[in-house]
């Protein structure tokens, strides 16, 4: 079988414009062929001018090929930038640095703060080191911890409270922890990996005619944020042989160089700071 002989997935966004675009081109065929059949199987180059004219006069002519395109531009913009309030595992995720977000206790964006506009690389970045069917495994699971937890009386469900005790809940905690373990990993190559994600944020910003940019001082802040658990792990010897056991003692070695990094860059940055805060004082 050929790849234009492949047929097509029962319900897909492939199959729902393919569905669309046949009904426009049937139409448009029926049209000559009753034109035809009208003039003795004879057709012109005008009568078929003069039925793509018709066409044209048709408002609704593509509003089955237009839903179809809205229904799934909708549902992919929902998944690629989960809503904090519907998606537990999107807000359990950004819970780690929201305090890091302009509005909250970072301040606006001229004093540090990250836009909210690099969520949505954010979580490309996450599906691109952890993998989109361990994350879809992993949401599965938290969703599963969720509707476990809810009764008829909770009406707590987008409450601050309630998103602490979720993150609180250990089940949780370890999911949400190992995708940042995950993430950890894949900054054996600090340097490299660190431009590669300063990179991927600023191309893939939606700016709406703002010139912020995701710096590197922006990318250590978030990181050292993100990283927190996993750091508080490696400082617990039983811990941290927990975690060797669960992923191999290679690795854990490979966390602790990661983090090691991540201190120097930290360092450098308070020095920047203090250094800044100095040329901003008093003369």
């Amino acid at each position: 079988m050929t790849i234009s002989e492949m047929p097509l997935a029962p319900d897909s966004f492939k199959k729902r414009h393919h569905d669309a675009a046949w009904a426009v081109l049937e139409r448009f065929a029926t049209g000559l062929a009753d034109k035809a059949r009208s003039q003795g199987n004879a057709i012109s180059v005008e009568d078929i001018h003069k039925a793509l004219v018709s066409l044209k006069a048709q408002p609704n002519l593509f509003d089955d090929a237009w839903h179809a395109l809205e229904t799934e531009v909708t549902a992919a913009n929902a998944r690629r930038t989960p809503s904090i309030r519907n998606d537990p595992f999107g807000r359990l995720l950004v819970s780690r640095f929201a305090h890091l977000l302009e509005g909250r206790e970072a301040g606006d964006l001229e004093h540090g703060a990250l836009s909210r506009e690099m969520l949505h690389p954010f979580f490309q970045v996450i599906r691109m080191m952890v993998g989109a069917d361990t994350i879809e495994q992993i949401d599965s699971e938290i969703r599963a911890i969720v509707d476990t937890h809810a009764h008829e009386e909770d009406e707590m469900r987008d409450a601050t409270d309630y998103w602490d005790h979720l993150s609180a809940n250990p089940l949780v905690s370890k999911q949400i922890t190992m995708v940042f373990v995950r993430m950890a990993m894949h900054f054996a190559d600090y340097q490299k990996r660190k431009n590669w994600f300063i990179q991927l944020v600023n191309d893939n910003i939606h700016r709406n005619g703002s010139s912020w940019e995701f710096t590197e001082d922006h990318f250590i802040k978030l990181i050292h944020a993100m990283f927190r658990d996993v750091r508080t792990i490696l400082s617990s010897p039983e811990r941290s042989a927990l975690l060797a056991a669960e992923i191999d003692h290679d690795k854990v070695a490979v966390l602790r160089r990661v983090m090691a990094h991540l201190d120097r860059d930290i360092a450098a940055l308070h020095n920047r700071e203090a250094a800044a805060w100095q040329n901003d004082g008093p003369a």
